[in-house]
């Protein structure tokens, strides 16, 4: 395959990654919006999304199986052109059932076929020594192409007579976009038959997950994963707070949720790999550090008053606390090769970690819903509201602190035992070793 032709394949590929999760998340940036378009209370929407958060982390342990036994490029045009099809269902407001249903088609081609074998295609596109630059740009191409898209579906609900109209007219324009892609995949996308016949394997088998289970890392990983994703998930439930507490304008919000969702995605996860090479020089420490900075925004919005005054400290608050969360983001696995787990474990490690680590999707978002309330249908916040929300991230980042310093003291014990200096990190060998990114959406995740 020519260098043009990689070049283009690529490009494509990693553009379907910031337009095939739109829907699927829109609630990070349009939660209340997209609730009332499509019938529901945010209560009810936050059950369904977790219903798909749940169905997702389900999927993310059968990717591997369908991305090895069918063709990436085939997958990923079925997973694009079906996504299409259930957005433009799902623009029909089709009842809370019709909602239901597709968002777990949603979890089942975003995170059952499309994500793996994007992984499986674009590792082909490069050498061995072209991966870590593959899938950083891969990561930077998917935020910018989500940010422009976001833009542009601020503009649209915005304009909107009726917000909840506008998000309608949206998640069509991201349907048509799917099929558009599809297409494009199809015709553009050159898949290497050579270079898919000695693909690795991508299958995480029962004895892999077995074996990482008993890895204290992977429990160490995973829960350090899953407390920082706690806060990822709630940020999309800042906005009826910003809305209704701080009172900022209907046509804003949409700006500051693509800004907060979107913009931090491909700026943090670059920063966050620089600032661990050259400042931390350990992936837990500088985790460790992003926790400090999520706890003290958490405390700050648990104590700020809201009151339409201080709007302009809630968003500076919240600015913070996305720097700690999109850095970290950036960073999450890198622990895998600092900590040296072998290279038979990996897979079995990276899989039960991400397992472990996204399921907050599975329970959070139907929690957070119930805390906040709806305010537009007359639902009252629940069990303390965001205070209950705020005091719950303070424990969590407390947590998280705790997690990585246990990480960092229990790796320390392990160099002084082996009689290697603690402050040299993981053996020169395995530091070049480059970690592919685990076969998670949720990082459309997320994802």
């Amino acid at each position: 395959m020519s260098k043009a032709r990689r070049l283009t394949s690529f490009l494509v590929l990693s553009m379907t990654g910031g337009v095939i999760f739109q829907v699927a998340y829109i609630r990070f940036v349009f939660l209340a919006d997209t609730a009332h378009a499509l019938g529901l209370t945010i209560q009810r929407y936050g059950e369904i999304t977790s219903i798909f958060g749940a169905v997702a982390v389900v999927m993310y342990f059968c990717g591997g199986w369908f991305a090895d036994r069918f063709s990436p490029k085939t997958l990923i045009v079925v997973a694009l052109a079906g996504m299409g099809v259930v957005d433009l269902y799902l623009a029909t407001a089709p009842g809370e059932g019709g909602v239901i249903a597709a968002h777990v088609a949603m979890a089942v081609l975003g995170m059952g076929l499309y994500w793996s074998a994007l992984v499986k295609m674009i590792g082909m596109l490069g050498s061995a020594d072209e991966q870590g630059r593959l899938f950083g740009f891969l990561e930077g191409t998917r935020g910018l192409t989500s940010t422009l898209i976001g833009f542009v579906g601020a503009a649209i609900v915005a304009s909107a007579v009726v917000a909840a109209d506008g998000v309608l007219t949206l998640i069509r324009i991201y349907g048509v976009l799917c099929l558009v892609f599809a297409v494009l995949v199809l015709v553009v996308v050159r898949q290497d038959r050579a270079r898919l016949d000695a693909a690795e394997r991508t299958t995480v088998t029962i004895r892999e997950l077995a074996a990482a289970a008993r890895n204290k890392y992977t429990w160490y990983i995973g829960g350090t994963v899953m407390l920082m994703y706690c806060f990822y998930t709630t940020l999309g439930y800042l906005t009826p707070l910003l809305q209704h507490g701080f009172g900022v304008a209907a046509g804003l919000i949409g700006v500051i949720g693509v800004f907060r969702t979107y913009v931090f995605q491909f700026v943090g996860g670059p920063v966050g790999g620089v600032l661990v090479d050259k400042v931390t020089h350990s992936t837990p420490r500088f985790l460790r550090w992003t926790f400090v900075v999520a706890l003290v925004s958490a405390a700050g919005f648990l104590v700020l008053p809201t009151t339409p005054s201080l709007v302009w400290v809630a968003i500076a608050i919240m600015i913070v606390l996305c720097i700690a969360v999109f850095t970290a983001r950036g960073v999450y696995f890198a622990s895998v090769g600092e900590l040296e787990i072998p290279l038979a474990q990996r897979g079995g490690v990276i899989g039960l970690a991400s397992g472990l680590a996204f399921l907050p999707d599975a329970f959070l978002p139907t929690l957070a819903s119930w805390w906040i309330g709806d305010p537009d249908n007359g639902v009252p916040q629940q069990g303390g509201g965001f205070t209950t929300m705020f005091a719950f991230l303070v424990v969590v980042a407390l947590l998280g602190v705790v997690l990585t310093t246990l990480t960092m003291r229990t790796r320390r014990r392990e160099l002084i035992r082996a009689g290697r200096d603690p402050r040299g990190g993981a053996a020169p060998s395995l530091q070049s070793d480059p970690v592919r990114p685990p076969a998670v959406a949720g990082e459309a995740t997320t994802s």
